[in-house]
């Protein structure tokens, strides 16, 4: 508490009421013990709960997010790149339903069903830098698609995808 003096003194005007609550952790002030709670600090990677397409972000270390919103850590551009990417879009769309006006639940458990499958350090940099630059023109507000289909077509070869199976995607990733 003592990194958020205004926080607990705010909450020192009910010390009383929470001092008795039987969920508390180390201190009055925590609701319980978050094993995780360093995870919070550190780089990751985060998306809103309800989006009309994938909007996977990297949050970098420091920054906090509020909910809600998930968080995978540690995060990195690689899987940065597979979550953003029309592939992974159209592959976690097929585990669930699309909301009233196309909005999708980017739930945790359809997320974590992706694979993703290792690659060398050579594809891993190349990617890194697209996605870099991809940030750094989105922050300018410039046009990021061809830097985007550049992603997406490593990606497709990263999975084998056959150009028939890339065309299949990308016309039901259209649709969806």
């Amino acid at each position: 508490m003592n990194k958020f003096p205004a926080i607990k003194t705010h909450l020192d005007n009910y010390f009383p009421e929470i001092q008795k609550r039987y969920d508390k952790g180390d201190t009055p002030y925590n609701l319980r013990s978050c094993d995780y709670m360093d995870d919070f600090y550190k780089q990751k990677i985060v998306w809103g709960n309800l989006c009309l397409s994938a909007q996977y972000a990297m949050a970098e270390e420091g920054m906090l997010i509020n909910a809600p919103s998930s968080m995978i850590v540690p995060g990195n551009e690689y899987l940065l790149a597979i979550l953003n990417s029309k592939l992974a879009d159209w592959f976690i769309r097929t585990l669930g339903v699309t909301r009233n006006g196309g909005y999708f639940e980017y739930k945790p458990m359809f997320v974590k069903k992706l694979p993703v499958p290792k690659i060398d350090s050579g594809t891993q940099l190349k990617i890194k830098i697209l996605i870099n630059n991809l940030q750094e023109l989105k922050k300018t507000g410039e046009n990021t698609l061809m830097i985007e289909e550049q992603v997406d077509d490593i990606v497709f070869g990263i999975y084998h995808l056959s150009q028939i199976e890339r065309e299949f995607v990308l016309q039901n990733k259209k649709t969806s």
